[in-house]
């Protein structure tokens, strides 16, 4: 089964991280900042893990070869990958 993150999908997201940053800022009263980059992965997943659980989620190796480029000359604190499992 082929799923695809779609368009109105990703301004959500995108929409979604700029509110937490916003609201760390404003809940914290200026002493914390969230900043973040968005990188959208544009190969296809071939693999999602499987915990008995929490069923399937995106973890660190299933998205390795896709961001490991994109990361390795970054200092990041967390890494989120969002991605479509329903239709």
């Amino acid at each position: 089964m082929k799923l695809e993150v779609s368009n109105k999908d990703i301004n959500d997201i995108k929409a979604t991280i700029q509110r937490f940053s916003s609201s760390c800022n404003t809940l914290s009263q200026g002493k914390m900042n969230a900043k973040y980059d968005i990188y959208e992965i544009d190969t296809p997943l071939s693999s999602l893990s499987y915990d008995n659980e929490f069923a399937y989620y995106v973890s660190p190796e299933d998205i390795e070869n896709q961001i490991k480029d994109v990361i390795s000359n970054s200092d990041y604190d967390h890494i989120f990958a969002v991605i479509r499992l329903r239709r």
